[in-house]
């Protein structure tokens, strides 16, 4: 268990596809396939997979995709969207902390903010599962979002539209602790904007700067580690909201 596993047990499946666009992942992959230069026929391990837009665009392109996540509804909905594509993609449903391949990818994604929910030792843990996944000279992707800009500019609300009615996401971070704490709530259409709404759920993450998940990434066992900003290559800063690293084994 860890401490926002009910939310995306119960909650995310229900929001998951209006929060995540597809068009993004395209994007994203495009540019991550530009930057690693990756061959058509390798093998990528996406985790956690989701509902499979980016194993999805993986497998578009021609890479022999694994997509590892703990929801057993949203890898139903990735088989779905696999079969819709008319591509094939191993799909498992399993917590990735209990991943235990060895050797088999060229190259491995942690995407949309997918590390700091569990204890500081359970991430550095968790990257270790990707580094034995990776064969030698594997790529390995990690996006999330950057501390240092969020202790500075997070805010107190966001809102975001969906299908139904628009999610409204009271955040609060902890700068003693690093961890943005978030209620989600769901608005109705005709809803002001005094509405309260249905609490959907509630999160809590561990965000972390760069120079922390450098170090967690244990340099000994990485041949060349790069820093970006975004996932088209903006260049890292204090002021980019997102925080990407680059890893080869």
């Amino acid at each position: 268990m860890f401490q926002s596993e009910r939310f995306f047990r119960e909650a995310w499946p229900t929001i998951s596809q209006a929060v995540e666009s597809p068009a993004d992942a395209a994007r994203a992959v495009q540019w991550i396939l530009g930057r690693t230069g990756l061959t058509r026929g390798t093998a990528v391990l996406d985790a956690p997979c989701g509902f499979g837009r980016h194993s999805v665009e993986f497998a578009r392109r021609g890479y022999h995709v694994t997509g590892v996540d703990f929801n057993e509804t949203e890898v139903e909905r990735a088989r779905s969207a696999a079969k819709s594509a008319r591509v094939t993609m191993r799909l498992m449903c399993q917590d990735m902390r209990d991943m235990e391949f060895s050797g088999e990818f060229d190259l491995a994604v942690n995407l949309f903010s997918s590390i700091g929910y569990f204890s500081d030792d359970e991430d550095r843990l968790l990257l270790d599962r990707f580094w034995h996944a990776l064969k030698p000279g594997g790529l390995f992707v990690l996006d999330t979002r950057n501390r240092d800009h969020s202790v500075r500019a997070m805010p107190p609300e966001e809102r975001l539209p969906v299908d139904d009615g628009t999610l409204r996401i009271e955040n609060r971070f902890d700068a003693t602790t690093s961890r943005w704490h978030a209620r989600w709530w769901r608005l109705p259409h005709e809803a002001g904007d005094a509405a309260t709404g249905e609490l959907v759920g509630e999160t809590e993450i561990r965000l972390y700067a760069a120079h922390e998940l450098r170090a967690m990434l244990r340099p000994e066992r990485w041949s060349q580690v790069d820093v970006y900003g975004a996932l088209d290559g903006t260049p890292f800063s204090l002021d980019t909201p997102r925080l990407v690293f680059v890893a080869r084994k």
